[in-house]
Order: C-alpha cells, then structure tokens, then sequence
C-alpha cells in the first residue's frame, strides 16, 4: 500500500483530503512544498485510492512538465479548455531565473 510510504505532513493531508471526497463536502485543497517534497507522490496516491473506490479523479497541473508526472496528467488549460490568448508561431517566453 502507497499509504504505509507516506510521511507524517502527506499523511494528515491524505486523511483529511480522502475523508472529505467520502463526505462529498465540496472544499479545496492547496498542497504546496519545494520540489522532492513528495507532493506527486501524495497526488498519485491519493488518485490511486480514490479511483479504487470508485470516484472520478481528474489529474490535473499548471505545467505540461507537472501533468507528465501524473496518471492520466493533463495541463489545467488542456483539460477545461482554457483559452491562451495573444500567442502566435513567433511566441516565446522570457521567464527569469
């Protein structure tokens, strides 16, 4: 069971996240961390168990690299059809570091 790998701060948010899909309480959660944290591997578990019981789960990332990582991924604009608007085939990103 992926259950028995998680550590403490994944398993309080697991229990509190599953417990709520069994309620059907409509709430939002926000998990966040650095990367390595685990937070994938929370997601996948927590996909894992609830399509086991039969639920719909939707997978779902801000990024193609996030939504790679996940069973059945897909980027938030591709999975609710989210319009990207003023792109054109010279578009390019100039992100920082």
């Amino acid at each position: 069971m992926q259950e028995d790998q998680l550590n403490g701060d994944q398993l309080s948010a697991y229990e509190k996240i599953v417990a709520s899909v069994r309620q059907q309480e409509s709430k939002l959660y926000f998990v966040h961390g650095p990367g390595g944290t685990g937070k994938t591997f929370l997601y996948s578990t927590l996909c894992h168990k609830l399509r086991g019981e039969g639920h719909i789960v939707l997978c779902v990332a801000a990024s193609g690299i996030a939504a790679l990582l996940l069973d059945g991924g897909r980027t938030a604009h591709s999975m609710f059809k989210i319009p990207v608007e003023g792109l054109n085939p010279d578009s390019t990103c100039a992100i920082p570091k």
